[in-house]
């Protein structure tokens, strides 16, 4: 169940359905505390009976989609419990949707004042805290289940409409008779304002609502903890040390990020109800949602998305704008999109050791290139050469091209002023200034990006002396070539690890990235499970933190072979379902939750450190 749905259903008579539904609510189902059935490893493995590792895991997930279950249960631990809540409460909503909710109510004061001020004036505090009061469906009328629906519906749509009229004031403060416009007619630059404003409402909202949050504390201090486990796992490592040093770098640099919080990554649905996690690979952050933090444990799900800090996109996207090119690059986006800055002789000299410059994008070597081939999604039978590098490029390089004329970018950058339909023309607040056009460009952008061409477009046209229409023709050539380069170079850096469909589609490419994640992440696990001194303890935190992997009664979980062969035809960067629960019971997991491996898996692995300070990982 989601609150926001932007939509509105009134039912004939809907105020007494409602009051007759809340009294009787009231009345037939009390408000009674929530008893979740306890789980321990210990009710089937003793210290001496070494359990094998799938099998436990499948009955782990068996129990917490079991009948009387139904995905709430409470991991017991010596000291304290873990409490996975991915099922319904007691009055039949989701508990993600449940503590949304709540965290609106209890945090209502803390909410931006303008937009608090416009929800409590349709009352939405008050609504919102009786509807989740309800009955369970099961005890409600036919008239009583209409009526609950209607205010589902309705709170939906005051949140949505306060939004709205939220972000349409603040326009209209900044943008004087903006409310006037009609949709169709509000023009672009004025659009990309509104979702910037948008944004700015989702992050502070989120703050309001997570900030203080005691399960976003767990999320903290679960991080803070993986990033030592991380740093202790990579010292025993046996690997090359340039290697070593590079990643115990990355680990430290990791930035943990409230969802929502962050402007340039602001998501309404991670800082509601979605059960993910993202890492954001160019601003090296990573952020868990508020539906995964309040359903389950998320130490699997954070050292997984801590791994990607150390994997293969983030190496080559790191060595790409650390070269001379793209510090090169930099230097004329940030000349470019300050305007008093630019000079023609700065975009000569940049054109004139363009072809230079882009050398120092040779020379890129993989780390670890067995480990990443050994991780391929699928294997490659074939590694892209020169002519079908060439020929990527060309088609990657056309599509944009294509995409930006059809959307007149060319066209609009290049004009001081634009016609408004009423016959009268306004300011481009963008004008030749291609940073504007993107939605919260900070300069974090790879060299391969759509901005890079509407820098050289721009730059190029500024400093013609052509006629109009020949001018930017021209402009559109030397930016289409100069594109069509850069890709050609960092599609060699990408090579056989690509992860773009058009390389994967044709068998040159498979990308290591989730699998490299799931390996990478398992081990930092295990060096934080070892830590716990009770292998009990150690089993608990393990499968609590695997909860995500467990499926609800369907097709899947009825058939996990079958279907995880159907699954081998998909072209997505994880392993999915049966496999990837084999995959994450890497060599230094089975040894820290003591199981045994039941099960057949091409395991990829690196080596450890001999000696007793560095047992952990050992094959």
């Amino acid at each position: 169940m989601n609150i926001v749905r932007g939509q509105t259903v009134r039912l004939a008579g809907g105020l007494s359905a409602l009051l007759l539904w809340v009294s009787c609510a009231t009345q037939e189902a009390p408000k009674a505390p929530e008893v979740l059935r306890t789980f321990s490893s210990e009710e089937f493995y003793s210290a001496s009976n070494m359990p094998q590792c799938k099998s436990m895991l499948d009955t782990y997930c068996n129990i917490l989609y079991s009948p009387d279950v139904l995905g709430n249960l409470e991991v017991k631990n010596l000291q304290s419990s873990i409490k996975v809540l991915q099922g319904e409460t007691h009055n039949q909503f989701s508990h993600v949707f449940y503590r949304y909710s709540q965290a609106k109510v209890q945090n209502q004061k803390s909410l931006p004042s303008d937009f608090y001020r416009i929800l409590s004036r349709s009352d939405y505090f008050t609504k919102l805290k009786t509807f989740l009061e309800r009955a369970p469906r099961t005890l409600m009328s036919v008239e009583q289940r209409l009526a609950s629906e209607q205010m589902d519906f309705e709170l939906g749509y005051l949140w949505t409409m306060s939004f709205n009229e939220a972000i349409l004031a603040r326009m209209d403060g900044k943008y004087p008779g903006f409310h006037k416009l009609p949709e169709n007619l509000i023009p672009f630059e004025l659009q990309l304002e509104r979702r910037r404003q948008r944004r700015r409402l989702v992050s502070d909202i989120s703050q309001a609502l997570w900030r203080n949050d005691k399960n976003w504390k767990k999320v903290e201090q679960g991080f803070t903890h993986l990033q030592n486990s991380y740093l202790h796992m990579i010292a025993r490592l046996d690997i090359p040390e340039n290697t070593r040093t590079t990643w115990l770098e990355r680990i430290s640099e990791i930035k943990l990020v409230l969802p929502g919080a962050y402007q340039a990554i602001s998501n309404e649905e991670c800082s509601s109800t979605t059960v993910n996690a993202f890492y954001y690979t160019y601003l090296n952050i990573l952020t868990i949602c508020a539906g995964d933090f309040n359903s389950e444990d998320i130490l699997q799900t954070l050292a997984h998305e801590m791994g990607h800090a150390l994997g293969i996109d983030r190496s080559q996207y790191l060595f790409a704008i650390r070269s001379a090119f793209g510090q090169k690059l930099s230097s004329l986006r940030h000349d470019i999109c300050q305007p008093k800055s630019f000079s023609c002789d700065g975009w000569n000299s940049f054109k004139t050791t363009f072809n230079e410059s882009l050398t120092s994008l040779d020379g890129y070597t993989t780390e670890l290139p067995e480990f990443q081939r050994c991780l391929k999604r699928r294997e490659t039978a074939k590694i892209p050469g020169p002519e079908e590098i060439a020929r990527f490029a060309r088609t990657l390089t056309g599509d944009r091209i294509s995409e930006l004329a059809s959307s007149n970018r060319f066209l609009r950058i290049t004009k001081r002023d634009l016609p408004t339909p009423n016959g009268r023309s306004q300011k481009n607040p963008n004008f030749l200034n291609p940073c504007s056009y993107y939605l919260w460009s900070q300069g974090e952008e790879p060299i391969d990006e759509e901005i890079t061409t509407m820098i050289f477009f721009t730059a190029e046209y500024r400093c013609s002396d052509k006629a109009d229409t020949q001018r930017i023709k021209d402009s559109i050539e030397v930016a289409k070539n100069m594109t069509n380069q850069v890709l050609q170079r960092t599609l060699r850096i990408e090579g056989e690890f690509s992860s773009r469909s058009l390389l994967e589609s044709e068998g040159f490419s498979s990308t290591p990235v989730e699998r490299f994640a799931d390996v990478i992440g398992s081990y930092a696990l295990a060096q934080l499970l070892m830590d716990v001194p009770n292998q009990t303890e150690r089993q608990n935190r393990f499968l609590a933190s695997s909860s995500w992997q467990c499926l609800e009664p369907s097709l899947d979980s009825h058939f996990p072979e079958e279907s995880s062969v159907e699954k081998e035809y998909i072209f997505d960067s994880h392993t999915e379902g049966d496999q990837r629960r084999k995959e994450l019971f890497t060599a230094p997991i089975r040894e820290a939750i003591s199981c045994k491996k039941d099960f057949e898996f091409k395991e990829c692995s690196l080596p450890f450190k001999k000696g007793p300070e560095t047992k952990l990982g050992a094959s």
